[in-house]
């Protein structure tokens, strides 16, 4: 395969000769031999990259989180540099878990184009049977691996499967073999817009049937949809949401609800990405907060729409889940090739003027959206709000990182000046309110946040 030019630098994975089917490759440690016989089946391999500059993120750890990638279907090929990068941060400890295009890398039987074992289940159960799962503080799946090998570890391993990502959402389709969802399970599905497992759904079908797979017992489950997602996804979008992804699923597993901190910084990275699309969560048991839509400089909560009431209230489709073929895999590879290869790696905002363009317009379209609310509440006769102090407004915003909200000049609503009571627009959408504004605010000055946190209480 051609060397492909990709936004961050290419780094070769290093693979360790003595890491035979040992979590992590660490030397010192009797192997346990795989099933899966022959050279290429080396199940455990360990990345290796250079010191990277990395984003910051909220919630402090005692270790780094231990990060197995399942190799088959993660793209670890085509997005080898995201990993290694990923491996390099100090907050996670990356291991490559099996290889693509090992003979065990096809579908299982009940799959239209499926084979005996060896196999994708029979190397989950491999997986389980030598506890990489049971090791590692979170996994990765992608494509075919969200298929097959998540549900069968789910099925192995109920509530006590590590917090998961899955890429392409493998897991939430019409699959031949029934998916055994715990209710326990912590999960992100990263879908993609121009991902060819969609099929003929619209955006809204697509994400209703996503929602529709996951049990109604289970109150642990986030959904992100990006509008510009191939089936391979962007190694700049990849790089922007997995780090926030996989420290928001072990926040969730550790805290027990939604990590709505983390969900904010994923927000903020995707809108000031240029990416557009939406973001869903479950709250609680069976209840899914209201979505929250993203584009670039741009975050607000979403109004319904016809199409999304005619989505929910369809029937689920019955159509079985599209199958990676070898042939479709070479298609999506020499795919995301083209697209690595353009200027920026395909990111939606690459230039300083493509930024400077995208804010101008947000901040049209929320000038238009405050005049109009300015509007609705005149006609309502709705009692005017009280001027908040505006000192230091600015400043929070800025040290918040995100984008005010508009129709004044002080980003306020209804024309008044933004004060740092305010929650900013991300925080808005995700209904944190006033509190977690102040409190989440990393560069705040620790007094004067300790002093509004307790006349906020």
């Amino acid at each position: 395969m051609c060397s492909l030019s990709m936004p961050i630098p290419a780094v070769a994975m290093r693979r360790h000769a003595s890491c035979m089917a040992v979590p992590g490759g660490r030397r010192g440690v009797d192997p346990t031999p795989c099933s899966h016989s022959g050279a290429d089946a080396t199940p455990c391999t360990r990345c290796s990259s250079p010191a990277w500059s990395t984003p910051s993120v909220s919630r402090s750890v005692s270790r780094p989180a231990r990060v197995s990638v399942v190799a088959p279907g993660g793209g670890t090929g085509i997005n080898a540099a995201v990993y290694a990068k990923l491996g390099q941060r100090p907050d996670f400890v990356v291991d490559i878990v099996g290889q693509s295009r090992a003979p065990y890398d096809v579908y299982p039987e009940c799959w239209e184009h499926g084979a005996p074992a060896p196999n994708l289940a029979t190397f989950a159960e491999d997986v389980h049977r030598q506890q990489m799962a049971e090791r590692s503080d979170c996994m990765v799946f992608g494509s075919r691996g969200g298929q097959v090998v998540l549900p069968t570890l789910w099925r192995l391993m109920g509530d006590q499967m590590p917090p998961s990502v899955c890429i392409n959402g493998g897991c939430a389709m019409n699959l031949p073999q029934k998916v055994r969802w715990p209710v326990g399970a912590v999960t992100f599905l990263l879908l993609g817009g121009e991902d060819y497992f969609r099929g003929g759904a619209t955006p809204e079908e697509y994400l209703a049937e996503a929602k529709r797979r996951v049990p109604p017992g289970n109150g642990t489950t986030a959904i992100l949809y990006v509008s510009e997602m191939q089936h391979m996804p962007q190694a700049a979008l990849l790089w922007s949401v997995l780090p926030i992804m996989l420290t928001a699923v072990r926040a969730w597993k550790s805290i027990g609800r939604a990590p709505l901190e983390e969900l904010r910084q994923l927000l903020i990275a995707l809108s000031g990405g240029g990416w557009n699309g939406k973001l869903l969560y479950t709250r609680a048991p069976g209840d899914w907060a209201p979505a929250v839509d993203f584009g670039p400089f741009q975050v607000t909560q979403h109004v319904p729409t016809r199409s999304d009431w005619l989505a929910e209230a369809s029937a689920p489709t019955c159509a079985q889940a599209v199958e990676l073929t070898h042939q479709q895999e070479l298609r999506e590879l020499f795919r995301a090739s083209v697209l690595s290869a353009q200027r920026g790696g395909a990111a939606p905002l690459v230039s300083a003027s493509d930024r400077f363009h995208a804010a101008a317009q947000a901040a049209v379209a929320r000038a238009a959206a405050a005049e109009a609310a300015k509007e609705a509440a005149k006609s309502s006769r709705a009692r005017a709000m009280l001027p908040s102090a505006a000192i230091g407004a600015r400043r929070s915003s800025i040290a918040c990182g995100e984008i005010a909200g508009g129709g004044s000049p002080g980003g306020g609503e209804m024309g008044r000046t933004r004060s740092l009571y305010d929650p900013t627009p991300v925080s808005r959408a995700l209904g944190m309110g006033r509190r977690a504004t102040v409190q989440y605010c990393p560069d705040f000055p620790p007094e004067l946040r300790s002093r509004l946190v307790s006349m906020q209480a």
